[in-house]
């Protein structure tokens, strides 16, 4: 007996062929990831503007901007810190514990293997404080966490533009808060211009915020461990509190946190070094004063040498 030919109920036409490694180039300018978000936060928002410049903008594109925007967060904090594993020996020590798979271990060139250990999720306030808490931030600073529930509300909205075309669901409406958004329910995301440009400044002044808190963080950090004797880290240098001698050593913090393209760019290299010496100020007193005694010693003294310190330059 033939086989009879049963007409689908959908047509479908071949399957066309991807070849993936035609999909991607690189990119020959690097900057800093704070430069980078804010060109590629701009990119969007030159996108949204064309796209309704005669009419609202519709809820799938509504979607598509908020993916585009949190995708340019999760980018921003995934290159800050993997970077920073390369150029602070803090992070680094705080990140030999975290657990790597073997076979990326063995793919990954040596100069890019911090970076496979981001590959984790930003896109939730918890996410985000495990990642800071792994390179030891434990406490964030009040400015942070006074913009996490910010940050938050529109990690929700991302996850439904991802997970559900759009549409409120249950356990978003509870994060966001049952008794405002139960009647909203299976409700589609569709926000105004002036909604998504609130999210788009939200989400930069976050941003911004972290970028300038963690900054000071791992800066600080390093004078504080410094100045510590029982620090165990072991420091193939130190700090000399002089500019000229310092800037070798500031200036990879510098450039992988300042925004140098765009108005108003950060202060020059020179002056945020001096921020970080007055910031400093007493562990630097200290220093001085440490290396001072060890100068009055007696000759054949067994205590470590000291790195020399100068207040005035």
């Amino acid at each position: 007996m033939m086989a009879v030919a049963v007409r689908p109920l959908v047509e479908v036409e071949p399957l066309p062929t991807i070849d993936t490694t035609q999909l991607f180039r690189h990119k020959g300018e690097v900057r800093s990831p704070i430069d980078n978000f804010i060109a590629n936060t701009n990119a969007i928002n030159v996108i949204l503007a064309r796209a309704t410049a005669d009419a609202d903008p519709s809820p799938e594109l509504c979607s598509i901007v908020v993916l585009g925007y949190l995708s340019a967060v999760e980018t921003y904090f995934r290159t800050l810190l993997s970077r920073l594993a390369h150029i602070d020996e803090l992070t680094m020590e705080a990140l030999g514990q975290k657990l790597l798979l073997f076979s990326v271990a063995m793919k990954r060139p040596r100069e890019s293997l911090a970076e496979a250990l981001y590959e984790d999720s930003f896109a939730s306030v918890k996410e985000l404080k495990a990642r800071l808490g792994e390179i030891g931030m434990q406490k964030l600073p009040t400015e942070i966490e006074s913009a996490l529930d910010t940050y938050e509300s529109i990690c929700h909205v991302r996850h439904c533009c991802v997970h559900r075309f759009g549409y409120l669901g249950n356990k978003n409406a509870h994060d966001l808060g049952m008794p405002k958004h139960h009647h909203l329910i299976g409700g589609l995301f569709s926000a105004s211009t002036e909604d998504l440009s609130n999210i788009a400044d939200a989400l930069q002044v976050f941003v911004k915020t972290c970028n300038n808190h963690i900054f000071k963080f791992v800066t600080d950090r390093t004078a504080k461990a410094q100045n510590d004797p029982k620090h165990t880290f072991e420091w193939g240098w130190r700090w000399s509190w002089r500019y000229k001698s310092d800037k070798k050593r500031f200036k990879p913090y510098y450039d992988l946190f300042a925004r140098v393209v765009g108005h108003p760019a950060s202060m020059p290299l020179k002056e945020a070094y001096h921020h970080f010496k007055d910031s400093n100020a007493s562990m630097v007193a200290n220093m001085t004063a440490r290396y001072n005694t060890s100068l009055q010693r007696p000759k054949g003294s067994t205590q470590p040498t000291k790195v020399k310190t100068d207040l005035t330059s």
